[in-house]
């Protein structure tokens, strides 16, 4: 997960600098690191009996925690806004507040899209918002195009765990099947790819790229189904920006 998050913020790096900005691209990794298994692993967080019996975990989400934190202060201080709206989200997304038994992420229909804003506000808010000449237009055509793809993204995990979730959660496929699901995330897919072609129309470098990650993420979500093991989906779902990545960069290098 958190190499394919540093993916997708490392395109955005890439289109805003023309360069990849190292120290930028391993706060993203080590922030996603720990917030994932933050929210993952939390109870044994905040369990003194949990953290015994998994020490190794403890000092993985401790270290990455307090690396994040270092790397946090060298952001310019819009990207240290972003990453405290995401952070704020995360929080909520993981925490009960407010006498509440339940977090946000157990709250109907919350969890997809709580996803796909905290993921985007990392993997475009904090790189644009690292330049000195930020553009909010083309923040935004960005913020748009990577949050279509979050949403789209997220489709497959939630058909995989369908069967499994609490009918609560009022997911997507609990609300309007598996089928209809696809439809939606194919057309969802189709709007995120029309609105790149209107507003990247010169720019092969963008185009070229999105098409491929769009055409991939469309053909695991035609093929995924609840019987699928959570392996098959992170492997073939979090790969996507890793080719999306790659193509970005091999168009680059003759474009």
């Amino acid at each position: 997960m958190a190499l394919s998050v540093t993916c997708m913020g490392a395109l955005a790096n890439g289109f805003v600098y023309g360069s990849t900005s190292q120290n930028l691209l391993i706060f993203i990794f080590l922030s996603t690191l720990f917030v994932y298994n933050f929210i993952k692993y939390f109870s044994i967080f905040i369990s003194s009996s949990k953290r015994k019996k998994n020490p190794g975990l403890f000092i993985l989400l401790v270290t990455s925690g307090l690396l994040t934190f270092g790397f946090f202060f060298a952001l310019t201080n819009l990207a240290k806004v972003f990453v405290v709206l995401g952070g704020l989200l995360v929080v909520l997304y993981t925490i009960p507040f407010f006498g509440e038994t339940s977090n946000w992420r157990n709250k109907k229909g919350w969890k997809i899209y709580l996803v796909a804003l905290s993921w985007v506000l990392l993997t475009v808010g904090v790189p644009f918002a690292s330049s000195s000449d930020f553009s909010f237009s083309l923040f935004m055509k960005w913020f748009i195009i990577q949050f279509f793809y979050v949403w789209v993204a997220t489709l497959p995990f939630e058909i995989r765990d369908s069967s499994k979730d609490t009918i609560h959660l009022r997911t997507i496929p609990q609300q309007l099947g598996i089928y209809k699901t696809k439809k939606l995330g194919f057309f969802l897919l189709t709007v995120a790819l029309i609105f790149t072609v209107l507003v990247f129309s010169n720019d092969l470098l963008v185009l070229a790229p999105a098409f491929i990650a769009f055409m991939l993420l469309g053909s695991a979500l035609f093929y995924c189904s609840p019987q699928d093991s959570n392996y098959f989906t992170s492997f073939w779902i979090e790969g996507i920006p890793i080719v999306w990545w790659m193509s970005f960069h091999l168009i680059s290098y003759f474009y």
